[in-house]
């Protein structure tokens, strides 16, 4: 417990906590005495600010739960105030929603950033009215705190909460005021992560890499001001993200080595994730979709994944195998993506919506190019593509990047390189693996319905395989399939 001998006040505390420069950080630890630093609350929560900008989240929110757990008061409920955001950041929205039922909204001081908290989590659980209800009452009461930085907060939490409930203009206009407000007071760290929100913003909604990247550059310099390690890092893994999404390979190799001198990037999933995702388009642009394939795979079964991340890495997986011509797996894999990218019921975050947009037009392009037409523009569907952009420019010889919007031109030249590798591959009669199955049973002379069961399959998926093949090898019936089969050498 905090008594009157600690040697940080409370308000200085939370001063500290907020800017969370690491030399001050340092030198408020200091003035505890060594046996104090593991049981105050005070130097706890001083020490949980330090991992959290020194990149571990984790152990942040474990030390200030910790905290949290030892204090009571004004110390707690200040405490509850650096708690709440890093646990909303990091999807724990139940543990969120248990810290704010401890809150007292009584301490006036906290209480608008406690209601802006309410109106995240309203919108995160598809509560618009209410989160609307909350951020209008975190507005009025915040705006007449003698506090500045809990104005600041407020500004940022509605400016969250408004993007959750797709006010996207609203939110725009709350973190412009909010990125202001902090750099005024020379708030760093904060000004970068109104940065953060205004980058997904022009990213995700307004479409506009320029932007997006101004905003990624500004949420890194900030951070550095502020010596906040893991938003620095964010700053240059969303450049990376812009780079390589529209195909920019002189910077994203720049980045990408600024990123691997920075352990920070293997942090999170998230973090990991995007690093992911940049990494393989690159890899694939060099035609080394083996590599791709395997960094893909390395994240693919993270139980933390969004369906919309999910798909997105089916998609580029289905990418890599066509590259191989292993057409079966593409096919699957395409088709699973279509699947888990069918429309949403509800609301779903702003970046997750755009990756099941581009994981589904990524699985209709594969579908195109491996002979599946009639499902691969089935899928490209008005909801997905309301203008028939794509329709009109993906064929089954791949995409025309120089008409593919400016943030799909990296996936474009991943889909083509793809199709230019399946090309080299594929072998001259272009019978797939499950067609060469079939082809080896003809010769046995079993019915269809016997190789069907035979090969586990049924009778309609051989009846298909076996037109295909007559049709691929250009002959009328099972006799001259064999025997065209034996002149191309693929059966003794």
């Amino acid at each position: 417990m905090m008594t009157g001998h600690d040697p940080v006040p409370v308000e200085r505390f939370f001063e500290l906590a907020t800017e969370a420069r690491r030399a001050d950080i340092d030198a408020a630890i200091a003035r505890f005495p060594a046996s104090e630093r593991i049981r105050n609350p005070i130097a706890i929560g001083l020490r949980a600010m330090k991992s959290v900008t020194g990149g571990d989240v984790p152990g942040g929110i474990a030390l200030l739960k910790r905290a949290v757990a030892h204090s009571d008061g004004r110390v707690q409920q200040y405490l509850l105030e650096l708690l709440i955001p890093l646990l909303i950041n990091t999807n724990r929205m139940h543990e969120a929603e248990e810290a704010l039922s401890i809150a007292n909204d009584a301490e006036s001081d906290l209480a608008p950033a406690f209601a802006a908290s309410r109106a995240i989590i309203a919108a995160r659980q598809g509560n618009d009215t209410a989160s609307a209800w909350f951020a209008a009452e975190a507005l009025e009461t915040g705006r007449a705190v003698d506090n500045p930085m809990i104005v600041g907060r407020v500004l940022n939490r509605t400016a969250l909460a408004a993007f959750y409930r797709e006010d996207f203009e609203e939110a725009q206009d709350r973190a412009l005021e909010s990125a202001r407000w902090f750099e005024r007071l020379e708030s760093h760290r904060s000004a970068a992560i109104a940065y953060s929100i205004l980058y997904v913003i022009a990213n995700d909604w307004v479409g506009d890499p320029d932007v997006a990247r101004f905003y990624a550059r500004k949420m890194a310099m900030t951070a550095h001001l502020a010596e906040d390690l893991a938003l620095e890092n964010m700053g240059v893994l969303a450049q990376f993200d812009i780079a390589a999404e529209a195909g920019d390979a002189k910077r994203v190799r720049s980045l990408r080595n600024q990123i691997i001198a920075n352990p920070l990037n293997e942090q999170y999933y998230r973090e990991r994730f995007s690093f992911t995702i940049s990494e393989a388009l690159a890899l694939g642009w060099a035609g080394r979709f083996d590599a791709a394939r395997v960094a893909l795979t390395s994240v693919r079964n993270n139980e933390a994944l969004t369906l919309p991340e999910r798909a997105l890495l089916d998609a580029l997986l289905a990418i890599a195998a066509l590259a191989t011509w292993h057409v079966d797996v593409a096919r699957r894999a395409a088709r699973r993506t279509i699947s888990q990218t069918a429309e949403r019921s509800g609301k779903e975050p702003l970046f997750d919506s755009r990756r099941r947009r581009i994981a589904r037009i990524l699985a209709a392009a594969v579908c195109i190019a491996v002979g599946d037409t009639v499902r691969g523009r089935r899928a490209l569907s008005r909801s997905i593509d309301p203008d028939q952009q794509f329709a009109g420019i993906i064929s089954a010889e791949g995409m025309r990047e120089d008409e593919a919007p400016a943030m799909m031109r990296g996936y474009a030249m991943f889909f083509n390189e793809a199709c230019r590798a399946a090309n080299r591959a594929r072998p001259s009669h272009h019978l797939t693996e499950a067609e060469l199955e079939v082809l080896r049973a003809l010769p046995t002379g079993m019915t269809l319905a016997t190789i069907a069961s035979s090969l586990g399959k049924s009778r309609k998926t051989v009846e298909r395989q076996v037109g295909n093949i007559y049709a691929k090898l250009h002959v009328g019936n099972r006799a001259q399939a064999i025997q065209r089969a034996r002149d191309l050498g693929i059966q003794a």
